[in-house]
């Protein structure tokens, strides 16, 4: 299939408006489209585009199969921009095989999501099927010091063009099975360069709650303790100067408490979820209003009752999409207060979920986005 009749630029802004599975065909057409295609400025320009103007928007689930006992295999599942669309039309899934109940999806970031059990991590790009185990973290703790991931991040650097995963770590004794904590330490993952390196930073102590972990605005956040003022904080990661902040949140939260928290995006702010689940479950919504500024957490409303939630999984346009004791999907609409189910489940607290953009960018060392 020839393209000589129209110019280069012509033939780039056609593909630039294409999906990503029309692409990969593209690649296949003739060689001149596979050059483009392939080239890192054509990724991001693609890229860019569909986030500019939200093409190729959809949400991204991820779950584990209910019906697999033990629970141990994990499903990503595509669901296109129309929430409230035909839910019975099934949507694309991925099997990922051989990860446990606990898998955590944190980003994505650039089209890629990285899927950790706290055990095990890998980065995977589900618009292309690219996926990438990484190394185990193999540092020379002192003698007799054992360590256990606590949380895990993941972002872009926008300064160096480098993908970095983020995996802070309680390091602790164990004398004959009296546990003894020791300090907490911070490990970092350079893509281009496939291996592991320690930063010295002194960082609060890590909870993990499932939502308690958030990319924003070039940031990784954490829910940590705030020993300062006997509280609770957001811990904040700046991905390019590998600077940790400890943002103070609202004097309502103080563990334990009998909540549970989530953070999530909404009307491009940082949202606080708080919530007890139970048989009614009442969520109350606190807004970062100016990021970074502990003073800005401003109660906007509280959601309920609502009968046997789990937990809150994603804001997507007026709808709050959530996970119900029995593992099924759900929405709940802001405006008109109505649930709506869908008839997609996963393991019992197994769901995660994020908006995401197709990417073609590909897991390997450097990056595809400038």
């Amino acid at each position: 299939m020839a393209s000589g009749n129209f110019p280069e630029d012509v033939v780039r802004e056609i593909l630039l408006m294409l999906p990503v599975k029309s692409l990969l065909r593209c690649k296949s057409a003739c060689k001149s489209w596979y050059t483009l295609i392939t080239k890192p400025s054509f990724k991001s320009a693609h890229f860019n585009s569909n986030a500019t103007l939200k093409r190729s928007h959809c949400i991204l689930v991820k779950r584990v199969l209910p019906e697999h006992v033990p629970p141990t295999e994990s499903v990503l599942s595509f669901f296109n921009d129309k929430i409230n669309g035909d839910d019975h039309v099934p949507p694309t899934e991925i099997i990922i095989p051989h990860f446990n109940h606990f898998l955590q999806m944190v980003g994505p970031c650039n089209g890629i999501v990285c899927l950790t059990d706290h055990r095990d991590i890998f980065l995977c790009n589900p618009s292309i099927r690219d996926f990438k185990v990484l190394p185990a973290p193999s540092f020379n703790y002192p003698h007799g010091l054992f360590s256990r991931t606590l949380g895990v991040g993941f972002g872009f650097d926008t300064h160096s063009s480098e993908y970095k995963v983020i995996r802070i770590a309680e390091l602790y004794e164990d004398d004959d099975g009296d546990y003894m904590f020791h300090s907490v330490n911070v490990e970092i993952y350079d893509l281009s360069t496939d291996s592991w390196r320690e930063i010295y930073a002194i960082v609060p102590y890590v909870w993990y709650f499932p939502s308690s972990e958030l990319l924003f605005n070039g940031h990784f956040h954490w829910w940590a303790d705030d020993e300062d003022h006997g509280g609770e904080s957001m811990l904040s990661f700046h991905i390019s100067t590998e600077i940790f902040q400890q943002i103070r949140l609202p004097d309502v939260c103080a563990f334990p408490d009998g909540n549970e928290r989530a953070f999530l995006v909404l009307n491009e702010s940082i949202a606080l979820l708080l919530f007890n689940p139970s048989q009614q479950t009442y969520l109350d919504l606190w807004l970062m209003t100016e990021y970074g500024i502990a003073d800005s957490w401003t109660k906007q409303f509280t959601i309920g009752p609502l009968v046997q939630i789990e937990q809150p999984l994603l804001f997507w346009k007026h709808e709050l999409l959530l996970e119900k004791f029995n593992g099924q999907l759900v929405s709940y609409n802001l405006k008109s207060q109505a649930l709506k189910e869908f008839q997609m489940y996963g393991a019992q607290e197994s769901l995660r979920a994020v908006a995401y953009s197709e990417s073609l960018v590909s897991i390997k060392g450097g990056s595809d986005i400038n």
